[in-house]
């Protein structure tokens, strides 16, 4: 009889960080269809408007500005952004695996329907940005202002928003159980029901409850 190998459960309890190399190439214009690998670009390089089809690979961004640009079908493996302005920029179903984003700027960027696989970002604004209908595994937002977010039917396997202010965030019919929400802002969330399954700290107890009696139609009297 063939004898069954043993499963170890998996300890992995955070995103698995971005593999670069010790030395990178110059950046070059961006273009279509583009393939950047061990590359690192700065505030010098200019983005057109709208770029289709990048495929970044153990890249470095530091500084660019990528407000207001269409970067469509974005591909994004074992690469960093630092201090990048991604305001506005529209990334609807972007693929990022194995990436950081360091005190950059998502105000209002469209990143629906996007896959965030092993990615962390740390000590960013992204006031309403749009993440409808995207997938997160082990997506870690660490003290990151998210007031206003759309995250609509958002997905959510082995994440973690940490000392965030999710203040007025969108959470309508996302699946959040297991995520970890310690530390964070979570008044006048919409859709509270959403946090079913999530793990909270003692401190946010009581806005929590207050949020869930009032989504069940529970009334306190005397």
């Amino acid at each position: 009889m063939a004898r069954r190998t043993s499963r170890t459960k998996s300890t992995k309890t955070e995103p698995d960080r971005p593999d670069l190399p010790t030395s990178f190439d110059p950046a070059p214009p961006p273009e279509d269809g583009d393939l950047w690998d061990g590359v690192e670009a700065g505030p010098e390089t200019e983005f057109p408007e709208h770029v289709a089809d990048l495929r970044w690979h153990e890249c470095r961004l530091r500084g660019v500005n990528l407000a207001g640009r269409t970067l469509s079908g974005l591909h994004c493996r074992d690469t960093e952004f630092i201090q990048c302005d991604l305001s506005g920029a529209v990334l609807d179903d972007t693929v990022f695996t194995r990436v950081t984003f360091t005190d950059c700027r998502f105000t209002g960027t469209e990143l629906n329907g996007a896959g965030l696989n092993d990615v962390r970002l740390q000590g960013c604004r992204a006031d309403l940005v749009r993440l409808r209908m995207a997938k997160g595994t082990f997506l870690h937002v660490e003290d990151t202002v998210l007031r206003g977010a759309d995250l609509y039917r958002f997905t959510a396997r082995d994440c973690a928003f940490l000392r965030c202010d999710l203040t007025d965030a969108v959470l309508e019919d996302a699946r959040l159980a297991g995520t970890d929400l310690h530390g964070s802002t979570l008044e006048s969330i919409r859709g509270p029901l959403a946090l079913r399954g999530t793990r909270i700290g003692p401190d946010q107890l009581v806005p929590v409850g207050a949020m869930l009696l009032a989504a069940l139609g529970v009334e306190i009297t005397d």
